[in-house]
């Protein structure tokens, strides 16, 4: 039974994570069409680099160090590249539009090798602590699935509801909220969790979400206001 909670658990943060990681991409792709034009060419460009991101990602995953604490920093680190990837999107672009693309795509493409070593570092960790013989084929299937579920959900129901600014923002605690859950589960049998990443990301998740709570109207007025100026 303690092999099953946990590989529940790391299903669940591998459908969370791929959720999130092509919610991003489809916001992004967004907010390139509407600073650009050109729908189809945003979406497929901003497509394939987040795929080959991905793939060198997967490919550069750290096999050294300790697996749970690299799985909690890069949540905590795309968590704030997805705040701040809007914000440096329209600014660069409205400020230095010589610089603006390369800019634009380094963060998509950031983005995408950090979502690329999830999978591969829950896998390793799922190899170490579950008794489960049979787990690839479920952690792939999830893994698709998050992505299938973001993909409906993002265009039927999240972005016409609530916009895109306000879902990147809001998967983004998501992410950080993903760190401080993987750190609260894992510091039972991890000292150094217990004694570094516990209480860090414990503070880092109150200051950040409140900031994003407090300035979430301020945050889109800023970017729409760019985008008009521009």
């Amino acid at each position: 039974m303690k092999a099953d909670a946990k590989l529940r658990f790391i299903l669940f943060l591998i459908f969370t994570t791929a959720f999130c990681s092509y919610a991003y991409e489809l916001v992004l792709a967004g907010i390139l069409s509407v600073l650009w034009g050109n729908v189809v060419l945003q979406y497929t460009v901003t497509t394939g680099v987040y795929i080959a991101a991905m793939g060198a990602g997967a490919y550069f995953t750290p096999v050294q160090l300790n697996t749970k604490k690299a799985f909690i920093w890069i949540e905590v680190t795309l968590s704030l590249l997805a705040i701040a990837a809007p914000l440096l999107f329209v600014y660069s672009d409205v400020h230095s539009r010589i610089i603006s693309m390369p800019v634009c795509y380094a963060l998509i493409a950031l983005i995408g090798f950090l979502s690329g070593m999830e999978l591969p570092l829950l896998m390793q960790v799922l190899g170490q602590d579950s008794a489960v013989s049979s787990k690839n084929e479920n952690a792939l299937f999830i893994d698709y699935a998050g992505m299938f579920a973001a993909g409906i959900l993002f265009a039927l129901f999240l972005n016409r509801q609530f916009g895109s600014l306000v879902v990147m923002l809001v998967l983004a605690l998501v992410n950080l909220g993903l760190a401080l859950l993987c750190s609260l589960y894992w510091a039972r049998n991890d000292k150094r969790i217990l004694k570094i990443e516990l209480p860090a990301l414990f503070v880092l998740f109150i200051l950040i979400s409140s900031g994003v709570l407090v300035n979430l109207s301020a945050y889109e007025e800023l970017i729409s206001k760019w985008i008009i100026a521009n």
